[in-house]
């Protein structure tokens, strides 16, 4: 398996020499002094050629330099320079790279060498391109570094290999457990099992952070030798092995709405069912993990939360568990929820008919009323009965007084009379009221009782007209 371990790779950083000849294009003044060196007889006449064009000024010593370079090439390197109008170089380059020992294997910018490069003199001449002669080299070895750093390593239970520049190289078990950066690890205070198998895959090295991640740890479970790490989010599942001389840890991420993960999520709420700390998790988890657990068990946490505090959608599961038969076992605090965020009629029917012992209001029981009459109390029932008389006894004052109104032939008589204020207000008040019984329809007996205090005043007023229309 492949995993992402942490190592001290020690590595030797070194330096290649590279001396050789190459070919530049040829300067005027090294062609003139070319020609020069082939065609004078000795050094002397090369002399008195440069100090009768130079003089004593600073060209003389230029040229008198390029001659001593020029007159150390043979006569056919010299023809040569004439004819190709190229000059021999001697060029000295410098190369870095690294020999790691442990591995045997030597990088070279992004080639990788099997070996110490230094026990390879051919190497050098192979660096050279057309037209370059090989003159010497010298390799150089500089001060040792060791740095830790990541590294995948493919780990079998045959042999270990560690991957460098995208190929992996096998290195001896001892040697690999001496290169591992180990972190001190209280490994006693772990709760769950150490394993000696690394199934699958996702396995990493375990280090001090994330152990001390498990160990502080509030609420956890312990299954099959695993650790479950119970947070607000999700609950973490770790499995720890020790193989190769070093532990590892492979962690599984359980959602809480995820159906895959309902047994992991269950046994996380008895722990903190257990711990009280329940109602310390998010609404929005506390919503996923009733979504995921059986239902006698999301009863039990709605009831135990909602006695700790009011959260919506915790009431409204409740009352889609009443709904589902779940009448039984609610405790008042919780029904106390589910009457408060309740958003329908059919709900408020359901409340009530596992406990009709709440504040209910009148219009309340009236919808309940309405819906299944033989469901109310007596105590109810009597309030019912008495608001329907009251509402009865409104209805007919209201339609008794706005009939004789709107039937009355003072009506008609005000059209043909010289209106004041009072009379103005009437003839509005007939309008108002062509459509009296819709004005009444659908309302409940306090707005009823309202409509009729309306109705009481625009009736004196019409009576106090109607004494001035007689007279």
């Amino acid at each position: 398996m492949k995993v992402s371990v942490r190592l001290n790779l020690p590595k030797n950083p070194c330096e290649l020499t590279l001396s050789y000849n190459t070919f530049e294009k040829v300067t005027y003044d090294q062609y003139f002094m070319t020609s020069l060196a082939l065609h004078a007889e000795n050094d002397e006449e090369v002399k008195e050629v440069i100090d009768e064009l130079t003089g004593k000024g600073s060209l003389n010593s230029h040229f008198e330099k390029l001659y001593n370079e020029v007159k150390k090439l043979s006569e056919k390197e010299l023809e040569d320079v004439l004819d190709n109008s190229l000059f021999p170089v001697l060029k000295i380059d410098t190369y870095k790279y690294v020999y790691i020992p442990i591995l045997d294997i030597s990088l070279f910018g992004k080639t990788v060498i099997k070996g110490n490069l230094s026990d390879d003199d051919l190497f050098p001449r192979k660096m050279l391109n057309e037209g370059e002669t090989y003159v010497e080299h010298q390799y150089k070895s500089l001060e040792s570094v060791s740095k830790a750093d990541n590294y995948i390593v493919n780990l079998t239970d045959d042999n270990i290999e560690i991957n460098v520049k995208d190929n992996f190289y096998e290195i001896k078990q001892e040697d690999f457990e001496n290169i591992i950066i180990k972190e001190n690890l209280d490994i006693l205070m772990y709760p769950g099992l150490i394993f000696e198998s690394m199934d699958g895959s996702g396995w990493i090295q375990l280090n001090k952070s994330t152990f001390n991640n498990i160990l502080d740890s509030q609420d956890y479970f312990i299954d099959n030798g695993n650790h479950f790490g119970i947070s607000n989010n999700y609950i973490k599942e770790s499995r720890i092995s020790y193989k190769w001389g070093m532990y590892w840890i492979k962690e599984t991420i359980h959602r809480y709405n995820d159906p895959k993960s309902t047994n992991v999520v269950e046994k996380g709420a008895e722990i903190l069912m257990t711990s009280g700390r329940i109602n310390e998790i998010k609404n929005k988890t506390l919503v996923e993990i009733i979504k995921n657990i059986n239902r006698d068990f999301q009863q039990e946490i709605i009831n135990y939360v909602l006695s700790k505090k009011d959260v919506k959608d915790l009431a409204l599961n409740g009352i889609y568990l009443i709904n589902k038969g779940y009448e039984k076992g609610w405790t008042k605090e919780a029904i106390k929820s589910f009457y408060k965020f309740k958003e329908n009629d059919n709900q408020l029917f359901q409340i009530y008919k596992i406990e009709p012992n709440l504040d209910y209001t009148i219009d309340e029981l009236v919808k309940i009323y309405s819906i299944d009459r033989n469901i109310l109390i007596d105590e109810h029932n009597l309030k019912i009965q008495e608001y329907y008389q009251d509402y009865e006894m409104i209805i007919e004052n209201i339609n008794k007084k706005v009939g004789e109104m709107i039937t009355s032939a003072l009506r008609d008589n005000l059209g043909k009379m010289k209106l004041d204020d009072q009379m103005k207000k009437l003839k509005r008040i007939f309008n108002k009221y062509a459509h009296a019984k819709k004005d009444i329809k659908n309302k409940n007996l306090n707005e009823l009782r309202q409509y009729e205090q309306t109705v009481n005043s625009d009736y004196n007023l019409f009576k106090d007209v109607q004494k001035k229309f007689e007279q």
